[in-house]
């Protein structure tokens, strides 16, 4: 792990390190929880209910306390500043928008609540420079046909105000004062005014020139010193800066321009019930985008949608983060949305990280059981095999798969080395060693609830928890000591014996085609499917063998039905084995 000189160094955006959750009950929910984050990044936070992504979600962005560790953001220690000070917004599961307000007040509340640092601006002298670029910059004829077609329009000065600022790119307080410049001329039209350019430019001139020589005589007397750009200077030469909340032009013009961006102007006018589910999930994307902060979190704004929305909304929350550039912490259970929309995943499993990496990473190198079954659409099959040190082979009912030659040996030192960890972990039993058990059960799935609530309760995960929570005891590890050298055991008989192993295939590995077309192949089994799920393009076909359900893909182009008997060949270079002991792939 690097160290914080080192992290500052190096500029990792957000870091954390070390963050771990533990409730008042005594329940932990986050364990030693470490990444790096890179700026613009999409992270995805995928696992089971109750892994524990959306609490190190909260607890990045400051609704959860940290038990222990640190978060740091540009080499900035975020552990004890409250949420509307770390620079991130958050898009909730529930949508969370105010019923009685229209859309567009919905999406600029953020901006009416909050105070923004800002520099102090002298905005007359920045209004006089303003107005003399857009004399200096824009051609004559077509200056006034905009301020003709501006001013003589309908609304009072405010609005034109806005329109005027809007159109020229001018600040609000440059667009009232361009107002009052044009007031004599504003029944003119703009051949008139054209005609009259060389006079209207010069009073405009005049105009400028006192107020300028009033603004700076009354900053003298104060003694007020101002940058090139018109701000002012403390008496260190630096910029002032100030806390205010933004004027209501401000906020109009956010609120635009975050609606254009999805698609929400035509809705800025109608309450959040008279809105689909899907436009509801923009206003809350809304929300967050209007802030202009660096760090988006988004727990599982998906979830409430149908499945066609879900599809568009997935697509279109990449192109926002696309078009944004902003780094991205979307926590979500559902496996599809990490794989399509992640530039990289983290995989947890009650409360503990599994693996952490790009999705072709997580999808083809799967560091575990738990990783290999939970990543992937359908699910990776999974069955257990005798593997054969004389043969080297694994047996499955009556399969023979060959293993590949140095199998036997990368086994072996693959259980050695488990054997070691093992070994060192029992010797001193501490806490550090009861939760490497923990994470262990999480990954082999020992610790699974059922349906009865006292297998519930006397699963091994549980009775783990359990023991370590009464302090009374006079050994509270003695049973994860008890798991611990029971594991050691098992490993240790496997050393110089044949014994089970894991095997794990992706249904699209396996090749399926009708009985009786070349299925002479010695991997080969002939099976009739059990059930056939048309998906368009393409067919899940699911079968059962010694006593195994699994699942094979194939092209719709070949029909199956249940009635037919179909050849499966499990091709060996396709396969993945694990240790069912640890749940670990053996590589």
């Amino acid at each position: 792990m690097n160290t914080a000189g080192e992290r500052k160094e190096n500029r990792t955006f957000l870091s954390l390190q070390n963050l771990e959750k533990i409730y008042p009950n005594g329940e932990k929910a986050v364990y030693n929880f470490n990444l790096d984050i890179d700026k613009n990044e999409f992270l995805v936070i995928v696992g089971p209910s109750g892994c524990g992504k959306t609490t190190t979600l909260r607890m990045i962005a400051g609704l959860e306390d940290i038990s222990s560790g640190d978060i740091f953001l540009e080499g900035e220690l975020l552990n004890y500043k409250p949420c509307k000070d770390r620079r991130m917004a958050i898009v909730f599961q529930s949508y969370a928008l105010y019923p009685q307000m229209k859309v567009f007040d919905n999406i600029a509340f953020p901006l009416t609540i909050n105070r923004y640092e800002a520099p102090v601006v002298n905005e007359c002298l920045q209004s006089c420079s303003l107005l003399r670029a857009l004399m200096r910059e824009n051609e004559a004829s077509k200056l006034f046909e905009a301020l003709c077609g501006i001013l003589g329009g309908k609304g009072g000065a405010k609005a034109k105000a806005e329109s005027l600022a809007e159109v020229f790119s001018l600040t609000y307080e440059c667009a009232g004062r361009l107002v009052s410049l044009c007031g004599r001329y504003a029944k003119q039209s703009a051949e008139q005014l054209f005609l009259q350019k060389e006079q209207i430019f010069a009073e405009w001139e005049e105009k400028l020139s006192a107020w300028e020589s009033a603004e700076r005589a009354a900053l003298a007397q104060k003694g007020i010193r101002l940058d090139e750009k018109f701000c002012e200077l403390d008496e260190n030469g630096a910029v002032k800066t100030q806390m205010r909340r933004l004027t209501p032009y401000e906020i109009k013009v956010k609120v635009f321009e975050t609606a254009e961006k999805l698609d929400l102007t035509p809705y800025l006018d109608k309450l959040p019930k008279e809105l689909s589910g899907g436009q509801m999930q923009r206003v809350a994307l809304g929300r967050a985008i209007v802030k202009n902060v660096p760090i988006f979190l988004m727990d599982e704004p998906l979830s409430n949608l149908d499945a066609k929305l879900r599809l568009t909304m997935r697509s279109e929350i990449v192109k926002l983060h696309n078009r944004i550039h902003a780094t991205t912490i979307y926590v979500t259970h559902d496996q599809t949305e990490a794989m399509t929309m992640a530039t990289r995943i983290v995989v947890m499993s009650k409360g503990f990280v599994q693996q952490i990496g790009t999705p072709e990473v997580i999808y083809n190198d799967p560091a575990n059981i738990f990783v290999a079954r939970f990543i992937g659409s359908p699910s990776m099959n999974v069955f257990s095999a005798t593997f054969d040190r004389a043969s080297s082979s694994f047996c499955f009912g009556g399969l023979n798969i060959p293993a590949e030659k140095d199998f036997a040996q990368r086994c072996r030192e693959f259980y050695l080395k488990k054997e070691a960890e093992l070994s060192a972990l029992l010797e001193n039993f501490d806490q550090a060693a009861n939760e490497s058990m923990l994470k262990l059960l999480s990954v082999t799935g020992e610790y699974a609830e059922t349906k009865h609530r006292t297998a519930a309760k006397n699963s091994l995960w549980a009775n783990l928890k359990r023991r370590v929570s009464k302090a009374s005891e006079p050994d509270k590890y003695e049973f994860g000591r008890s798991v611990c050298a029971r594991k050691l055991e098992q490993i240790r008989s496997r050393l110089d014996s044949d014994f089970e192993l894991t095997l794990g295939i992706r249904p699209e590995c396996l090749k399926i085609r009708m009985h009786g077309e070349d299925s002479a192949e010695k991997m080969c089994i002939t099976v009739r499917p059990t059930v056939c799920e048309l998906l368009g393009g393409e067919y899940n076909v699911h079968f059962d063998y010694n006593g195994k359900g699994m699942i094979g893909q194939v092209d719709a182009k070949n029909k199956i039905s249940p009635q037919d008997e179909i050849d499966v060949l499990i091709p060996a270079e396709d396969l993945y084995v694990f240790d069912p002991i640890t749940g670990d792939r053996i590589r």
